[in-house]
């Protein structure tokens, strides 16, 4: 039987529990010698086994735990106590150890605490902290830092919540003191330093993640929070999201890092809004929003999480594909087009019409043939009269749809990117006629031609 006795962080923290714990034991294993727990199991008795050389022998902190928890299973039946610093639940080692007892101790981390400690805390060793896929902005307890290289990642991790200015409470010894995060890869350790970091009240911080966001969304929308915000509905701002993801595509075409930031946080903010006018309607709960999204990922990459098998990104998307015709319900082609959301704009709309309808036998036989499709359309279009003028101008665009679509181009795109090298050229216009104090009315026509040539060469 193992039983883990819990140390303290200095000598003295030893309870009456654990010091019978020790003296009661067939054999007693210390973690390391180089801790003030050496000593004091060194006055209880003189036959302890030590692990250091465990420790010059592991190649990582996992390796090492399991070897430790090797030792301490080799002792058979024997009553084993592994004495350790801090309260003894929060050793590394410990993990490896099914079914050992505890004896728990002064927690390393009680003089950076104290009385301060707040609810909703979280602990880590630095190993753990490193090891964490997040960090959150959380009232945070990290022990064990023994180094300085150590000390400069926990930092570097502890960035990713909290400001680099945060006060943090440090302990190592003796020594409490107040630093900023900033800091505290410059000070000195041992295995008992132990950070303390809470974060800033929400106002203050520079640094958010998307918990922060939805915070201050919570805030707004609260009964004393902003009267515009709170007077929102699903219907009133949903045109907001269409801007939003336009202004979105405009910088990431424009690859405006800043803006694409921004225009990120914008269309983010829409996401968030909706679902906080949800919950407040009692609609639906945030959860709800995220397990869908997450059981749709899953789903529809069997690929991934399942055991079919997709060897390049057109047998990805195949897949992705007949996993939502059956997560729809979808038997047929003609639910297939329909399934298509209105809201789309109309090339996009109808690029994603012509494609699921090429799927179900739709389609042109070459490229040669949509392109006459194309200019047949174009002829009936400029004979057309007036009632009939819109249809047939609706039909040029859909025989040039699927013109570019068959040459693997997103219409939406291309007309965006025209539109942007026509917007270029005006501009460039306007500024060579003012510069020039020149009239574009009162030009003639081969001047013209000349001014929009020179605006295409400076301006593409």
């Amino acid at each position: 039987m193992i039983t883990v006795v819990g140390m303290g962080r200095k000598q003295g923290d030893l309870t009456l529990d654990g010091k019978r714990a020790i003296e009661r034991a067939d054999a007693v294993v210390v973690k390391s010698a180089l801790t003030h727990v050496a000593k004091t199991v060194a006055a209880l008795r003189d036959d302890a086994v030590f692990c250091d050389d465990l420790y010059e022998t592991a190649e990582n902190f996992d390796a090492l735990n399991q070897a430790i928890a090797d030792r301490l299973r080799s002792f058979g039946d024997k009553n084993v106590a592994f004495c350790v610093v801090g309260e003894g639940a929060d050793d590394t080692t410990v993990q490896c150890l099914e079914n050992a007892e505890i004896v728990y101790g002064v927690p390393i981390g009680s003089a950076a605490v104290g009385s301060r400690l707040q609810g909703g805390s979280v602990a880590y060793t630095a190993q753990e902290l490193l090891a964490a896929p997040r960090v959150l902005p959380l009232p945070t307890v990290v022990k064990c830092i023994d180094d300085r290289v150590l000390a400069g990642e926990v930092q570097l991790r502890l960035s990713e919540a909290f400001d680099v200015d945060t006060d943090v409470v440090f302990c190592c010894g003796k020594t409490v003191k107040h630093i900023a995060l900033s800091q505290l890869s410059r000070q000195r350790f041992d295995y008992q330093a132990t950070a303390y970091v809470v974060p800033k009240p929400l106002t203050e911080r520079q640094v958010f993640d998307y918990y922060g966001c939805v915070d201050i969304m919570t805030a707004l929308c609260a009964p004393d929070g902003c009267p515009w915000d709170r007077e929102q509905t699903h219907k009133s701002i949903v045109k907001n999201v269409i801007e939003e993801a336009y202004e979105l595509a405009d910088a990431l075409e424009k690859e405006d890092i800043p803006h694409i930031i921004e225009e990120l946080g914008d269309l983010l903010m829409q996401v968030v809004f909706h679902i906080e006018i949800a919950r407040n309607n009692g609609e639906f709960e945030p959860q709800d929003v995220y397990t869908a999204l997450c059981r749709k990922l899953i789903d529809r990459h069997p690929h991934v999480f399942g055991e079919v098998r997709a060897a390049n990104s057109t047998e990805s998307l195949n897949v992705w594909e007949k996993q939502k015709l059956k997560e729809h319900r979808i038997n047929g082609t003609a639910q297939n087009v329909l399934d298509v959301p209105r809201g789309m704009s109309a090339l996009m709309r109808c690029q994603k019409v012509c494609s699921r309808a090429a799927k179900g036998g739709y389609e042109f036989e070459s490229v040669e043939q949509v392109a006459e499709k194309v200019e047949e359309e174009l002829r009936e279009f400029l004979t057309a009269d007036d009632d009939n003028r819109q249809m047939e101008g609706g039909d040029v665009l859909f025989a040039c749809v699927n013109l570019l679509r068959l040459r693997g181009t997103d219409a939406e795109t291309a007309l965006l990117l025209s539109t942007e090298k026509f917007v270029r050229r005006v501009e460039e216009c306007e500024r060579l006629l003012a510069q020039r104090g020149q009239n574009l009315k009162e030009m003639p026509p081969e001047e013209f031609d000349a001014l929009w040539n020179e605006a295409k060469g400076n301006v593409g």
